[in-house]
């Protein structure tokens, strides 16, 4: 029986072995396939973009947040992981980018194959469990102000996010096992791939549920809720409307990116174990399908401090003090010192600052 063709987020391979079922005694359909046209120039340079711009832009968010002085908000430390997360995934995308100009072949090695599946998985299993955890908080914060006090201490925020750590890592430890160097087909070399077994396939479906599917229907019930309120006397004030707002972009930009991902990746494994017959036809629009997925769900890393930068003021103006370096600190220490008490340190619609 001929290997089953993996497919990995790069682009490349003349034809994909396709077999319903490993298992099955059976003569597999032939599916030749063709590569998405122009892919190899304009994947690599969208990663290479989404490197540069995830960066930069993530560093800064954790630098703005890690090093705040004073007291910290709940929603803050989500951020702050928040960042790091996409930070994880953007150092792999200058690796991806490299394969995907190279046809699908990895030059990288095993070694680096297996950690930056592993990086991919883990990142994206903590990019929705975060989420997930600022959406209840938010809806702590609006609909259970009161009752949820005990509940809402950075104690509780800290051990959230380290059990989003834990479960991120478990969730990337089956890339650690069944990703490696698989054959491309003509002896072209090798992709970073995942291997062809029914156990995977069956325990990727099981990740993708607990880890994205759960985390997704979370979210969406917190935020019903909190639309639900917001409509109700008495109103919430205008800045926790406007900090709402931006953590809905964070929350939609992120949904909007990894779904289509997801849903493809769901019939890509229903398929692989023989749940759901493809004609070739289809096969070959689930790859190229699977290949502009991967792409929109790269892009989502750096999406994040685009959305602060468009949204939120507190953070348009630190980026522009920032960008002007010493002069900015200089011009903003003399404008502090004129100004006194009655200048206003904080602005509570921003994700940034705010009361705790």
């Amino acid at each position: 029986m001929p290997p089953t063709q993996p497919w990995s987020p790069s682009p490349g391979g003349a034809s994909w072995d396709y077999s319903g079922s490993d298992g099955l005694e059976e003569e597999l359909e032939l599916c030749p396939t063709r590569d998405l046209p122009y892919g190899h120039a304009y994947v690599p340079a969208l990663y290479l973009a989404a490197f540069a711009v995830g960066l930069l832009g993530n560093a800064f968010v954790v630098r703005l947040t890690a090093g705040r002085r004073g007291p910290r908000r709940l929603v803050d430390t989500f951020v702050l992981h928040l960042a790091v997360a996409d930070l994880g995934l953007v150092l792999t995308l200058p690796l991806w980018a490299a394969a995907a100009a190279r046809g699908g072949r990895w030059p990288f090695g095993e070694g680096l194959c297996k950690l930056s599946c592993f990086a991919l998985a883990g990142t994206r299993c903590a990019g929705a469990l975060l989420l997930a955890g600022m959406s209840v908080d938010r809806y702590l914060a609006v609909v259970k102000l009161l009752d949820a006090r005990p509940l809402r201490t950075p104690r509780c925020a800290r051990a959230t996010c380290c059990g989003v750590w834990a479960a991120a890592l478990l969730a990337g430890l089956p890339s650690l096992l069944y990703r490696g160097l698989q054959p491309l087909p003509g002896g072209r070399g090798s992709q970073c791939g995942e291997e062809p077994s029914d156990a995977f396939q069956g325990l990727s479906l099981l990740l993708l549920l607990l880890t994205f599917v759960l985390p997704l229907g979370v979210t969406l019930f917190c935020y019903c809720c909190i639309s639900r309120r917001l409509r109700r006397p008495p109103h919430v004030g205008r800045a926790p409307r406007n900090s709402l707002r931006i953590i809905f972009a964070i929350e939609g930009a992120f949904v909007g990116s990894w779904l289509p991902f997801g849903a493809l990746r769901a019939v890509f494994h229903l398929a692989r174990l023989g749940a759901l017959p493809l004609p070739c036809r289809l096969l070959l629009a689930l790859r190229w399908g699977l290949t502009i997925a991967t792409c929109l769900a790269f892009v989502n890393s750096c999406a994040n401090p685009l959305i602060y930068l468009l949204l939120d003021r507190s953070f348009r103006a630190r980026a522009r003090r920032g960008a002007c370096g010493r002069a900015g600190r200089r011009a903003r220490r003399a404008s502090s010192s004129l100004s006194g008490a009655s200048s206003p340190s904080r602005d509570d619609s921003s994700v940034f600052w705010g009361r705790p």
